[in-house]
């Protein structure tokens, strides 16, 4: 019975970290692409300086593709009244 019991808790431990590592891998996708973007402080707007291609450039090592989100330049992240692409998930 423990032993069944123990790949269960194994599979819930490896779900677990498999989440953990992709929560990781998204903060770390916008850390970059905050990183490298434009504060216009007239207008209060974080705007982009990378598309997508280029976050996946600047990503070093393994990483899943589908967590890169579109970005475009010039594309408003974070505004003053809630209508960037960040504040939308």
């Amino acid at each position: 019975m423990s032993g069944v019991l123990g790949e269960i808790m194994h599979k819930k431990n490896v779900k677990r970290e498999l989440e953990r590592n992709r929560r990781f891998q998204k903060r770390m996708i916008q850390g970059i692409i905050f990183n490298d973007s434009f504060n216009d402080k007239k207008v209060c707007e974080l705007v982009s300086k990378l598309d997508r291609i280029e976050v996946m450039g600047k990503i070093k090592g393994c990483f899943e593709v589908h967590l890169v989100p579109d970005v475009e330049k010039g594309e408003v992240l974070v505004d003053l009244r809630g209508r960037g692409t960040f504040q939308r998930e």
